[in-house]
């Protein structure tokens, strides 16, 4: 599967130079002598480019000027150690951010009072003579709103000269959060402004009088609640674990530099150019200014003037400033460097996620990871840990191609060595020199093996008679992810490779690719499982037809990792009622280690309780104000849950998954997020979990299970769900099968357009519109494609969760090769459905090919490993009439529901149904409703550990040839009667 990361990156800053302001910093000489130093560095002409130079010693000299460039722009002096200083802004951030107060109502109205009123006078006095022994600590409000000032620097050192004659320095001055003792500010404070808190809280009063001190409060003209308004979105764009690392922050930092020499570069050539940095370099370029003296300093040195940094400007829209002023941006860092400016990590995130409330939960301590409930059950999981990095790849350009080969015929396509959790196929790239364009793909992959790049030929190029014939690979190179993300890397790299060439081509001379990679600091990837209903299989179930089976017959729950693997399986018990008791209910659990039963939680009083916790689940889930329908108490932190896809799992950007009435999703509340973070996700419609905290993985997969299995007061399921509405499947006893399919879709990141809000869980329209005459490869949705070229789409990403099967591409193209999750394939070409990824449990197979091929090939990759049933059936209506027709059906652990497989399959060729995947657990009845009447059919069935359900796998098998059926796999069971 393939999850694209980046959204197109834009930013809210345009650089501006002001005239020099009167003297108000002493330049030292190293400071001048730095100054001139870049003044006098070469400053060459921005329209020389990557591709200038066809010959080698052309494009020798061309790096090597852009070594000079990049040379010349390190040497740039910073009056500050920007990098501890960032991780200090950093930190200061994520504490403004847990009070949220502060910013809008009337506490930042108060706020920005006691700043003008208060603080500005106190600094004053400091710079003048120091007011305490210690550095003078500022109160977290006061600093919030002096931090958003100094982010326009020329108006806060006009505000402060026109107040007091000179601009306030932040020496000897100290956060809050920093500090290791307020006593001696907080006393100088209470002399001076006696009754009025040091600190402003939340609890505190809105409208109590601030000392004004002779019209200070009235001297600032400056907008400042549009400022900080401005800055508390800046907060969710950089509170990353990447800018947390300091080697992401040293390049940074290198990179931040490399931004300031192109301001010096236009100012010099007299361009005027709006320039827009990526979000690691506004980070250190908002750190510079925070030290208003160096910041100024600096500027003048450098520039002669003080560059305003102007964030006003967030219209992101295609063809506006913004938009154009990155595309320039990006060109001219490109062409001057010889570097990538787009970089995994430093892009924009997307809008900030919709708030589940704006009252803050008070804690008086710091959680606590973990949690009383279920240990013993606890200690018999096997949890499989997945660690993920996003990577950005280009390929920049391509030299020493044999004569013979056109330049436009070459393209790369990139695939691992080792499996992946998260990237399948891989998907094809073009070469940025021969585009025209600066393009690369973002995706999600784990941080091992190695990635294959290969230059394929495409033999289109090579005139019509050649058009049908497949790409020929011209070579390939192997680079080590391990190595990119490593402790000792620098996280990014660009540099040529020399391929291995193949084939036709092995003794021509070597052919060389400049490939620049970059990749995100690697952390733990959400745990997502998918649930898969069972039943165990008994005579009474081969025997009777599946309608009449009993249906009191107790069910499982598997929950199964992306490769299979299951982890624990569920089930409600019912103890029969002895005389005068009532019956009574419980929630047990299986895993592979375990020997017997382990008890969850106990049915009592209307509601679910979890063992050794104080938290239940209450079958009366009415919502509360804020929308929260239940609650769990733990030491030191709270969860809700609160029903549709909030915060970390809101999608944003998803024209085909706006209902989420099916989904919960559970906001922890702590001292560290007093507003909520969504640590984990159900979806019962497409019947998979997503959990974020180890801890909290158990206690999430009993309260997913009882979501979809408790009954009401009302007689309903407390959340309704696919699992409630279909069979279930068979099994024929409690062995854990553990068998690695991997599902999903294969893309790359081919365009412009691009969509970081879809991670996990679902994907929507990713790529618009694509070129008509290129080639758009993506990881998830294409709304129109091209119809000359190949398009490809891979569906949703792992543990998609619903609403994918509904026209994922509407229109596909008709003499190419399309490869996407649906709708109408092509007339004339091979039309692919890889579906959606590994997990996606359900609702992608309705429909999953409406109509595939008449002329060519067709086939359908289904669901991905441990989809988990429930909406599969159908997997291609109507297959190909005179081709060939698959379907691969459902993953391993597909769980049933995937009758109808092929419902017509080729009427003139070869018609083939592999069925669901290993452990399917039965109910696939009607594998092949009407197979093939002229020529050969296959049914593979169901994979090993079927056990049942699988009658009618072939209703109507091949009028004139032969008729296979492997019925079900190994270990199958019974119900097959019909095979």
């Amino acid at each position: 599967m393939f999850r694209p990361c980046f959204v197109l990156p834009r930013h809210s800053i345009h650089c501006v130079l002001h005239p020099p302001l009167p003297p108000c910093i002493n330049r030292d000489s190293r400071d001048s002598s730095r100054g001139d130093r870049v003044r006098s560095a070469s400053c060459l002409s921005v329209a020389q480019s990557l591709s200038g130079g066809s010959e080698p010693g052309g494009r020798k000299k061309m790096d090597a000027e852009q070594e000079s460039r990049w040379a010349a722009a390190q040497a740039i002096g910073v009056g500050e150690d920007l990098v501890p200083a960032a991780l200090r802004h950093l930190e200061f951030l994520a504490a403004v951010d847990r009070r949220r107060w502060l910013y809008e109502g009337p506490l930042l109205h108060r706020a920005i009072r006691r700043y003008k009123a208060c603080w500005l006078p106190l600094l004053a006095k400091h710079n003048e003579a120091a007011v305490a022994d210690e550095p003078l600590v500022v109160p977290l409000d006061c600093e919030w709103i002096w931090h958003c000032h100094r982010l326009n620097p020329t108006r806060y050192i006009k505000d402060c000269k026109r107040l007091y004659g000179r601009m306030l320095d932040s020496k000897n001055v100290r956060s809050s959060i920093h500090a290791k003792s307020k006593d001696q500010s907080e006393k100088v404070w209470t002399e001076l402004y006696p009754g009025e808190p040091f600190e402003l809280e939340y609890t505190s009063p809105s409208d109590d009088s601030v000392y004004v001190d002779d019209g200070t409060a009235g001297g600032i003209s400056y907008d400042l609640i549009s400022a900080v308004k401005r800055q508390s979105t800046f907060v969710y764009q950089v509170g990353t674990p990447n800018m947390h690392d300091r080697r992401f922050l040293e390049d940074a930092l290198a990179r931040y530099k490399g931004f300031l020499y192109l301001i010096k570069m236009n100012q010099e050539k007299g361009m005027n150019l709006f320039r827009v940095p990526t979000y690691d370099v506004d980070l250190m370029w908002h750190t510079h200014q925070l030290n208003s003296v160096a910041y100024c300093n600096d500027m003048l040195c450098l520039l002669g003037k003080v560059l305003e940094h102007d964030d006003t400007d967030d219209d992101r829209a295609e063809g506006k400033k913004l938009d154009t002023g990155f595309s320039g941006t990006t060109e001219q860092f490109e062409n001057s460097f010889g570097v990538r400016y787009w970089k995994a990590g430093a892009m924009y995130r997307g809008s900030l996620p919709s708030p589940v409330t704006s009252i803050p939960q008070i804690f008086s301590t710091s959680e606590d990871d973990s949690v009383s409930g279920a240990d013993k059950a606890e200690k018999h999981l096997t949890i499989l840990e997945t660690t993920v990095v996003e990577l950005h790849l280009q390929i920049v350009d391509i030299k020493n191609l044999p004569s013979s080969i056109p330049e436009k015929s070459v393209y790369v396509w990139f695939t691992k060595t080792k499996p992946d959790a998260f990237i399948r196929d891989g998907g094809r790239l073009d070469i940025s020199t021969k585009t025209g364009k600066s393009i690369g793909a973002g995706f999600q992959c784990e941080p091992t093996g190695d990635l294959i790049l290969t230059v394929m030929i495409d033999q289109a190029y090579f005139g019509a008679s050649s058009s049908s014939k497949k790409p020929e690979p011209l070579g390939k190179v192997s680079i080590s992810v391990e190595e990119l993300t490593q402790h000792d890397s620098k996280l990014s790299f660009e540099r040529w490779f020399e391929l291995k060439t193949c084939g036709a081509y092995a003794g021509s001379p070597p052919v060389s690719l400049r490939v620049a990679a970059s990749c995100t600091v690697p952390r733990q990837a959400p745990h997502v499982l998918g649930m898969v209903n069972v039943k165990p299989c008994s005579l009474k179930a081969c025997i009777l037809p599946h309608s009449i089976k009993d249906q009191n017959m107790s069910s499982w729950t598997r929950f199964v990792y992306d490769c299979g693997t299951e982890l624990i399986r569920l089930q409600i018990r019912e103890h029969k009622a002895k005389s005068g008791m009532a019956l009574t209910r419980e929630l047990v659990g299986v895993t592979k280690s375990s020997k017997q039963p382990l008890q969850l939680a106990e049915f009592t009083e209307n509601k679910w309780s979890f063992n050794n916790s104080n938290s239940s689940i209450t079958l009366d889930l009415k919502p509360s104000k804020d929308g929260c329908i239940n609650e769990l108490k733990y030491d030191n932190k709270l969860i809700k849950l609160y029903k549709g896809r909030r915060l970390a799992y809101e999608l944003k950007c998803c024209s085909q998954h706006t209902d989420d009435t099916a989904a919960v999703t559970a906001v922890k509340f702590s001292a560290e997020h007093p507003y909520g973070k969504a640590v984990a996700l159900v979806d019962t419609e497409s019947e998979f979990i997503s959990v974020d905290e180890d801890w909290f993985l158990l206690p999430w997969i009993a309260i997913s299970f009882l979501f979809l299995n408790s009954i009401g007061k009302d007689g309903a399921k407390l959340i309704e769900g696919a699992m409630a509405q279909k069979a279930e499947t068979v099994e024929p006893d409690t062995t854990v099968v553990s068998q690695t399919v991997k599902g999903g879709a294969a893309g790359a990141t081919a365009g412009s357009a691009q969509c970081g809000a879809c991670g996990t869980a679902g994907c929507g329209d990713m790529v618009m519109a694509s070129d008509k005459a290129g080639h758009a490869s993506y990881g998830s949705s294409v709304t129109a494609s091209d119809k000359v070229a190949d398009s490809k789409c891979g569906g949703c990403g792992s543990g998609c969760g619903g609403g994918c099967g509904v026209s994922v591409v509407t229109m596909s193209y008709k003499n190419g090769h399309a490869s996407c999750g649906i709708v109408a394939g092509g007339e004339n070409g091979h039309v692919e459905s890889a579906g959606c990824g590994s997990g996606c449990g359900g609702s992608c197979g309705g429909n999953m090919v409406i109509e595939s091929s008449k002329e060519g090939n067709t086939e359908s990759g289904g669901c991905g490993s441990g989809c988990g049933g429930g909406g599969c059936g159908s997997m291609a209506i109507e297959g190909s009439k005179a081709g060939i027709a698959k379907s691969s059906g459902c993953g391993s652990g597909c769980g049933g529901g995937c009758s109808g497989m092929v419902v017509e399959g080729s009427k003139n060729g070869h018609a083939k149904s592999g069925g669901c995947g290993s452990g399917c657990g039965g109910g696939c009845g009607g594998m092949l409703i009407e197979h093939s009447k002229t020529s050969c059919t296959k049914s593979s069935g169901c994979g090993s550990g079927c056990d049942g359900g699988c009658g009618s796998m072939v209703m109507e098998g091949s009028k004139m040839s032969h008729a296979k059926s492997g019925g079900c796999g190994s270990g199958c069971g019974a119900g097959c009667g019909a095979c």
